[in-house]
């Protein structure tokens, strides 16, 4: 997990901070730290996220943006291709192995390593999944906020860990199973709403 950590600074120590997530992000560092490429920040037509690199250790990511980018901005995104190294940044918010959260994407293994080793854009077909994945994480999040719970609420740590719980909703499977497809993470998405539903009756 620390190499994995590593490996994301590296990557967004370089001078195209803002070229190796392909417009999809928009990268800063806390205050303790000195602004990466905040300048080029501000020309940047897709901004989803901030990713805030924490001056010792962490990375932190505000999943609410993923959750309010637009349908027609989200095909831009998707269809430009995220940069590989997304799948690190997600992997460590959800203090998951990366080699799990690969598995459940339905993604390959050596792509993914190939690709993250080049910082190259993933397919529009993987990337699909992988922002599909910061979209509810960022619903989740968006649900704490309205509940006012969010005080210290790991909307990323929850969803690794509830997604693996079997569901009555789901014939006894798990949210897992289906976040190998836009189409199961609709549901998965659908049945959060359900959820937030139930909550407020």
């Amino acid at each position: 997990m620390n190499q994995e950590i590593s490996d994301a600074r590296s990557a967004a120590r370089s001078e195209n901070d803002f070229e190796w997530l392909h417009h999809a992000f928009t990268l800063e560092k806390r205050t303790r730290a000195k602004a990466l490429g905040a300048e080029g920040a501000s020309n940047k037509r897709h901004s989803v996220a901030v990713v805030a690199i924490g001056g010792d250790k962490s990375i932190t990511v505000d999943f609410r943006k993923f959750y309010e980018v637009g349908p027609m901005e989200q095909v831009c995104i998707v269809k430009r291709g995220v940069n590989a190294c997304l799948v690190d940044v997600l992997a460590v918010s959800m203090q998951m192995p990366k080699e799990k959260l690969i598995s459940t994407l339905g993604l390959t293994r050596a792509t993914i390593q190939r690709k993250s080793r080049q910082q190259a854009a993933l397919s529009s077909n993987e990337s699909s999944r992988v922002v599909g994945v910061g979209k509810l994480i960022g619903q989740v999040q968006m649900m704490a906020d309205e509940s006012g719970t969010s005080e210290d609420f790991d909307a990323a740590a929850w969803m690794a860990q509830w997604w693996d719980q079997p569901l009555p909703a789901l014939n006894g499977g798990c949210p897992r199973d289906l976040m190998d497809t836009a189409e199961g993470q609709v549901m998965v998405s659908l049945l959060l709403g359900r959820l937030q539903r139930a909550v407020y009756a």
